[in-house]
This record gives C-alpha cells, sequence and structure tokens, in this order.
C-alpha cells in the first residue's frame, strides 16, 4: 500500500506537468483545509523486558504490531511568493493492538532453571500526533480546481503502550495479566502530498489528500527503532482566504 502510494503521487505530479508549463498564477491569499480519513500501513514491534524474580532475572518479549488507523487532520498556509504557500499542518491517529508475550521465568527451586511462558494483551495503544510545517506550490488546473503538492520536516509526537512485566504465581508458573506501561517519545521524520481542491464557490470546496509521512522512534525496551507515519489518504473541506 505504501509503494502505491509513493507511485499514486509520482503519476500525480507527471499529469500535472503540463498545466505548470501554462504558469497559472494562484491568486488566493491562503487556505485552511480540514480532512478525515485513514494511515495506511503497519509497523513491527517487539520490546523485551527483564526483572529480578527469585534472585534470577526473568526476561519477557512482547511482539506487536502497529496497524493502520483513522485519521484527523487541520491545516492551513499563507501565500509568501508568487504560487507558494507556508503553513502547518496537524494530524492525529490512533490504533490498537494486541501482543504475543513469550518468557523465561527462573525456578524458585533451583538455580539455573528457566521455565517458559506465554500469554497475550490486547487493547495495547498507538497514538501519534504530528505536526507538518510545509511549502506548498499551488498549481491552479481551472477556475474551480488546483492542486498542491507540499513537502516539509514534520514532528512526532508519539504515545505507544508496552508490556513491561509479566505477573507470576506459583506453582506452575502460573501468568497473570501483563503489565503494560506507557511510553512518550517526541522525533523529527518528513513528509511530502499533494492535495486536490474543487471549489463549490468563492471561498468554499471540498478535496481529497494523498500524504506520506515517515518517522522513527525507539521506545523503552525495544530492540530496534520503530518507523512512524504512512500513507494517509483522506478528503474534507477547504477554505479559501
Amino acid at each position: 500500500m505504501t509503494k502505491a502510494g509513493l507511485l499514486a503521487l509520482c503519476v500525480c505530479a507527471g499529469a500535472a506537468r503540463p498545466v505548470a508549463a501554462q504558469t497559472m498564477q494562484w491568486t488566493d491569499k491562503g487556505f485552511v483545509t480540514v480532512n478525515g480519513g485513514v494511515q495506511v500501513g503497519s509497523h513491527d514491534l517487539t520490546a523485551n523486558q527483564t526483572f529480578p524474580l527469585y534472585d534470577e532475572t526473568a526476561t519477557v518479549t512482547a511482539s506487536s504490531k502497529v496497524k493502520s488507523g483513522g485519521l484527523f487532520d487541520i491545516g492551513g498556509a499563507y501565500r509568501v511568493w508568487h504560487n507558494v504557500a507556508v503553513g502547518v499542518v496537524y494530524t492525529f491517529t490512533s490504533s490498537d493492538s494486541s501482543a504475543a508475550i513469550t518468557g523465561s521465568i527462573p525456578d524458585p527451586i533451583r538455580f539455573d532453571a528457566p521455565r517458559p511462558v506465554s500469554a497475550n494483551a490486547s487493547g495495547l495503544k498507538h497514538k501519534e500526533n504530528a505536526l507538518h510545517l510545509d511549502a506548498t506550490w499551488m498549481m491552479p488546473v481551472t477556475d474551480k480546481i488546483d492542486v498542491g503538492f507540499s513537502a516539509g520536516p514534520s514532528i512526532f509526537f508519539v504515545k505507544q503502550d508496552v508490556v513491561s512485566s509479566l505477573p507470576i504465581t506459583e506453582p506452575g508458573p502460573a501468568v497473570g495479566d501483563p503489565v503494560v506501561s506507557n511510553d512518550t517519545e517526541t522525533t523529527v521524520g518528513l513528509n511530502l502530498g499533494v492535495d486536490v481542491t474543487y471549489l463549490l464557490s468563492r471561498k468554499w470546496g471540498v478535496g481529497g489528500v494523498a500524504r506520506y509521512t515517515w518517522g522513527s522512534a525507539k521506545f523503552a525496551g525495544t530492540d530496534d527503532s520503530v518507523t512512524l507515519g504512512g500513507l494517509q489518504l483522506g478528503g474534507g473541506l477547504r477554505l479559501r482566504f
């Protein structure tokens, strides 16, 4: 889906080149956009946690997948030169996932005799708040249709539920409900997108957006950095001023 989205962005850019040759002037001072949609794609998340137990070390590994989720965004920009506008877009997306948990638990009587355990955790939340600082090239196609090509840096504010430990009772060992902690990270990435607007009146219209965002963050106990963002598809209201 990500590759298909990037291909769509490239096709849109290529299709707009003949229009660009006309050098049509965008005359509005700025715009505001409001969209609802979906962020497409999934990212693997593996977290390893250790904690002391029976004077030894217990190990818990939780493997989950950050899934696609609903998207909301709102943004605006102001024309600073010819067809170029500079502005900011705020996006929010969230999703829930489950984790498969495996562990190595020390024996309370025998030293160096770990026992395997397994469990599942559901309802692990992933939330992404992001600010996209964009420069947008506005390309009028007709008096009612224009296309905006945007790119710039993104700041991600991410919250992720991570399995931090696994309660154990004896004999067995019997596994209790996994203990889940919430980790918060802030990181910088990038974005690029295409927005198409159809004006219903002089100021108001509707439109659709295809945006690709990328970032990465490392959460507590995870082995590797987790990819953030993905292909975002949405549509909604447009305001010109």
